[in-house]
């Protein structure tokens, strides 16, 4: 045995220290965050040992009162009488709660200061005398001035003259209420919460709250706010009319939380509308057949067929390239775009989209007239010639390379410059597609990143076909002339899709 005295080194007794203080204040705010408490206690009779009982009766609460518990805590206590320690303990809550004779039987309840006895009045009168205990609270809450938390559940589009109102007034709103003005004490800390419907699982969400909240059809749209355990209100002129008073009668500190779960749920992440897809597809795959981008790879190609290197290995490379750096590209502008939160929505912000629209509706309308009549030099809506002569010196520069593997990496890279340089001429239909994404969804999600993908796929379709043609032994110049043959078609097109988006953009923006 070893008679050693018990030694602290500084830094051992101040590690000490810190962890004891981090404790004493996880206690205090694990505390301070502590829910007001409603005590059940439920006694029942079972001599059956695998009757499950309490199960039965756990089942029971939660279908009566369900999301009712958010905001409280639940002390939910069962006794069996059947067993010594059970009756006697219900003998004395007889005493307690002054129960008369002939009431006192089981199954019964005790909510705080109330009972009901037997298996028909504890269904029908649960769900009331629970309310009832949790609406006592939280007016004690606001009779002794204690703080609390309101929390404002808003949904809404981004695309919503209403909802820009309303979001408006929500900043607007103050960090904390008075609670009962009248009485001056208590306060409550605002909490808004946001949620867009356009992303799939808040459309899911709001359906629930729906549900819940027992909203009227008429009243199911958005811009609306939950607050309280039954309380919504639908509209701008409701919200900013009432929301204030709702805040300073206490309603919203026993908000419901339904989103439990909801985040989990990765496939709703991942729904893409059918009608969307076909859209998106549309607007990539005539974007691929743009002149501009065309023209680069025919130019491209003839390089790589007079080097002699394999057509369809290059060309592909070169074609992935392309849809890299539009991915990239897609992805930047998304985001730049949600960063600066651009009110695509506001008048000023669509009216200056319409007249872009509109111009660029022209500008190709013109474009055809000078493609019929072969005038190609008047064509407006193509790469300027510095950028036309910048891009085949990067192009040319492929025929300095021998080593194949590295041929078939700067293919690739190739396809990512040039398809920087096509933007100007490309980007066109990108940015009105990349508009119509933030329609649908106000974060870079999985869902945006497959429409994203669906895009840039079928962008590079049209080039990857021209490449399989000239692989299987058709010359260059012949698709090159059908190309230049088809603008006139081509600029129509594009004519045709602007004035859909131009469509898009005033009916639902």
């Amino acid at each position: 045995m070893f008679n050693q005295k018990l030694y602290f080194s500084g830094n051992q007794f101040a590690f000490l220290f810190f962890v004891i203080f981090i404790l004493f204040c996880v206690t205090i705010v694990n505390a301070s965050n502590s829910k007001p408490q409603i005590d059940i206690v439920y006694f029942y009779d079972n001599p059956c040992a695998s009757c499950n009982e309490e199960e039965k009766f756990i089942d029971l609460f939660n279908s009566l009162v369900g999301t009712d518990k958010e905001g409280v805590e639940v002390n939910l206590i069962m006794y069996n009488v059947f067993h010594a320690s059970g009756a006697q303990l219900l003998k004395e809550y007889f005493q307690r709660y002054n129960v008369p004779k002939e009431k006192q039987t089981t199954p019964i309840l005790f909510v705080n200061d109330e009972f009901l006895v037997g298996g028909t009045a504890i269904e029908k009168g649960l769900r009331d005398v629970f309310l009832k205990e949790k609406n006592n609270i939280i007016a004690d809450i606001i009779k002794n001035g204690e703080d609390s938390q309101t929390v404002i559940l808003y949904f809404y589009v981004p695309a919503c003259r209403e909802c820009e109102e309303v979001d408006k007034f929500l900043n607007t709103l103050g960090k904390r209420y008075l609670v009962g003005p009248e009485s001056g004490t208590g306060y409550t800390y605002v909490h808004v919460k946001k949620f867009n419907i356009a992303e799939p699982k808040n459309l899911k969400l709001i359906k629930k709250y729906f549900e819940v909240y027992k909203v009227p059809e008429n009243d199911q749209s958005v811009p609306i706010i939950f607050i309280g355990d039954n309380t919504y209100l639908s509209g701008a002129e409701a919200i900013k009319k009432e929301l204030i008073e709702k805040i300073e009668t206490g309603e919203g500190i026993t908000t419901l939380d339904l989103s439990k779960g909801e985040d989990d749920d990765s496939s709703s992440l991942m729904s893409l509308n059918g009608y969307d897809i076909v859209g998106v597809l549309m607007a990539g795959l005539v974007n691929g057949l743009n002149p501009c981008s065309l023209s680069m790879l025919l130019f491209f190609l003839s390089l790589v067929v007079a080097k002699g290197t394999n057509i369809l290995k290059m060309g592909f490379a070169f074609c992935f390239g392309k849809f890299f750096s539009y991915l990239l590209l897609g992805t930047l502008l998304f985001n730049v775009f949600l960063k600066f939160e651009v009110p695509w929505f506001s008048t000023v912000v669509k009216t200056i989209i319409l007249i872009g629209v509109f111009v660029i509706i022209l500008m190709n309308i013109r474009d055809y007239f000078a493609a019929k009549h072969e005038r190609y030099d008047r064509i407006r809506l193509q790469l300027p010639v510095w950028l036309r002569e910048y891009n085949h010196k990067w192009i040319k520069n492929l025929s300095l390379i021998q080593n194949t593997r590295w041929l078939f990496v700067m293919s690739f890279a190739l396809g990512i410059i040039i398809s920087l340089g096509e933007f100007l001429c490309t980007g066109q239909i990108y940015l009105a597609t990349i508009i119509y994404f933030l329609r649908t969804s106000s974060t870079y999600n999985v869902q945006a990143l497959l429409y994203f993908i669906l895009y840039d796929l079928a962008f590079i379709i049209p080039l990857l076909l021209v490449t399989y043609v000239i692989y299987k032994g058709k010359e260059v110049f012949d698709v090159s002339d059908a190309v230049r043959k088809r603008i006139p078609f081509i600029k129509l097109i594009n004519a045709a899709l602007f004035l859909v988006f131009g469509i898009v953009v005033l009916i639902w923006f």
